[in-house]
């Protein structure tokens, strides 16, 4: 009786063979995903402030160059350093949220988000760089490349002085040292205009010269400053 009734819960409970089970299983596998759907879901995610404030460099640069504001071709050049401090300020956002454990065990690794935000903030300013550039030289007289130039190195000195800030002690305490680092960069290159007129002229014969050796230089430095900010992100975190 005892047997019977242990067949008899067996056949009312069998659990039938699986059936197409390895299709299953990749069925619900997660889709891999691309290098470029990856940079469009990070746009998604960089700060409306960020892209506000890009819009405001173009939309400035514009319109003083179509009524020809004299100044705009000094001013441009001293607000690069804060889209430089915007960049940074984005690689410490999983921090500030406190998302850092999180994107460590997701799909996409911590160094693979800041990698992509990175880049989709490099190729913005690059494209505001090729907007602008070519306007205000034609606008002020002068060569397009030394106009680029003149845009390019404050905002390659700031990228790599923020990024070793943000990895310091320092930075990691203070949220907006970034900012801090932009506005003395700023503030400096306004007194250097205004007030020390032999610097102003050698650094203007300086770039005319040797401005695309240096702006190489600087790219390379802060491109190594970039791949030690991703590699270390954890222990910086």
């Amino acid at each position: 009786m005892k047997n019977e009734l242990k067949d008899a819960l067996k056949n009312a409970f069998y659990a039938p063979e699986p059936r197409n089970k390895k299709a299953f299983l990749k069925s619900i596998r997660p889709r891999e995903v691309s290098t470029v759907e990856m940079l469009v879901q990070q746009v998604k995610y960089i700060r409306t402030s960020v892209w506000i404030f890009a819009l405001a460099v173009i939309f400035f640069a514009l319109f003083g160059s179509w009524r020809q504001i004299e100044e705009t071709k000094e001013l441009i050049p001293v607000i690069m350093p804060f889209l430089a401090a915007g960049s940074v300020l984005e690689t410490r956002r999983s921090r500030k949220y406190g998302m850092i454990e999180l994107e460590m065990v997701t799909r996409f690794s911590l160094r693979s988000v800041l990698f992509a935000r990175m880049l989709v903030l490099g190729l913005l300013y690059i494209i505001i760089l090729a907007i602008i550039s070519p306007v205000i030289a034609l606008t002020f007289g002068g060569e397009t490349i030394i106009t680029a130039i003149n845009l390019v190195l404050p905002y390659l000195i700031t990228m790599s002085i923020c990024l070793q800030v943000e990895r310091s002690s320092f930075g990691r305490k203070l949220e907006y040292a970034s900012l801090a680092v932009a506005t003395f960069i700023s503030v400096f290159m306004i007194w250097i205009k205004n007030y020390d007129f032999g610097l102003v002229h050698g650094s203007m014969e300086l770039i005319e010269n040797w401005g695309v050796l240096i702006v190489l230089i600087l790219a390379v430095v802060t491109v190594y400053e970039q791949w030690k900010t991703i590699n270390y992100v954890e222990e910086f975190a």
